[in-house]
């Protein structure tokens, strides 16, 4: 490729008068382009080439090749005239179906044959700028055309690009918009102008489908509607029921919904919750002490220093004083001797 890259210089026009940008000077470049890979059937105008179908066409873009005239050429070349005036391309390494035709084929350095190899590159034209004029009694200025976004496409009038300073809207894009039932795909461009997105209608959830019917990104959360319990998903420590077309559930044994809420369920175990004790909301107080909750029912769990349950009731919670008490010295049960009879700082003295 360099070796090409290498004689591909400007060649003849024996005088300048009438001559043509007719020849293309090819660069190596460095292209700024995001990686992408395309396929293309390639469909050749000489009918000597077969078509060539499913090409790889790797982008970023390897050959910048710019049209130039050739002037002052020496020795003159023995063939053909000038041709016709070219434009500029952005040359892409492409791997095709092999074809390897001889063809005969004259320019200015004479006929002969060539064996054809493989291909190699694929060059796209660069859309010719257009140019728009503004003209007074005075002035007149003339734009050319700038793919502003680097993304291959122009604004018009150069080319078809509904938003040039945007790499991710033209005329090959899409838009999404929406969830669930209601995502919606467009193409980013309506003609020359920037498309919109419009998400469908939200219908009804319904249960078991396994489609967000309703479009809240979730799939087939309660209330849905539903024949039978087996549509209606499970929900931690409950049995799912359909009552009147809803879904709901009872919850286990031992277990509340006490937060009201369908996504988790029977939340609570009214087993050992404190808060929670046998049902929602009943909440375990120990007066001079900490609560338990053992199969649904509050009970003493540890005194606070200084104190004791010793009539191991849970309603008056840890209702002796063991540092003064002379028949709860200490811990209950604890009686002070007849010789130490007073308790002080839960000793008898």
């Amino acid at each position: 490729m360099t070796k090409l890259l290498a004689t591909l210089v400007s060649l003849l026009v024996v005088s300048s008068a009438g001559a043509q940008a007719d020849h293309l000077q090819c660069f190596n470049v460095k292209d700024s382009a995001v990686k992408k890979i395309y396929q293309a059937d390639l469909t050749p105008s000489d009918t000597a080439f077969p078509v060539a179908p499913g090409c790889v066409v790797k982008v970023p873009a390897k050959i910048l090749c710019i049209d130039v005239q050739k002037t002052n050429v020496t020795p003159l070349p023995p063939g053909a005239p000038s041709g016709a005036a070219t434009h500029k391309f952005l040359c892409y390494k492409v791997k095709c179906p092999k074809a390897q035709p001889t063809v005969t084929v004259q320019d200015q350095f004479g006929t002969r044959s060539v064996a054809v190899k493989t291909s190699s590159l694929l060059c796209a034209p660069v859309p010719v700028p257009t140019t728009t004029t503004t003209s007074t009694t005075t002035t007149s200025t003339t734009q050319p055309c700038v793919d502003q976004d680097a993304d291959g496409f122009f604004a018009p009038p150069c080319g078809n690009d509904c938003n040039d300073l945007n790499a991710n809207i033209n005329p090959n894009t899409t838009l999404t918009c929406g969830v669930g039932a209601c995502q919606n795909t467009v193409p980013s461009c309506a003609g020359t102008v920037q498309n919109t997105c419009t998400p469908g209608n939200p219908t009804t959830e319904i249960c078991g489908n396994n489609i967000d019917d309703d479009c809240d990104g979730m799939v087939d959360e309660g209330p849905c509607v539903c024949q039978t319990a087996n549509q209606c998903p499970m929900r931690p420590n409950s049995t799912p029921q359909c009552v009147s077309g809803q879904c709901t559930f009872f919850c286990n044994m031992g277990f509340a919904d006490c937060n009201a809420a369908f996504v988790d369920g029977c939340e609570v175990n009214t087993q050992s919750d404190v808060n929670n004790c046998g049902s929602c909301g009943l909440t375990c107080v120990v007066a001079n002490g900490s609560p338990v909750c053992t199969g649904s029912t509050c009970q003493v769990g540890i005194c606070n220093a200084g104190f004791g349950n010793c009539d191991n009731s849970y309603p008056n919670g840890c209702e002796t004083n063991t540092t003064n008490n002379p028949s709860n010295c200490g811990a209950c049960n604890v009686v002070c001797p007849v010789q130490n009879p007073n308790c002080v700082n839960s000793a008898c003295q």
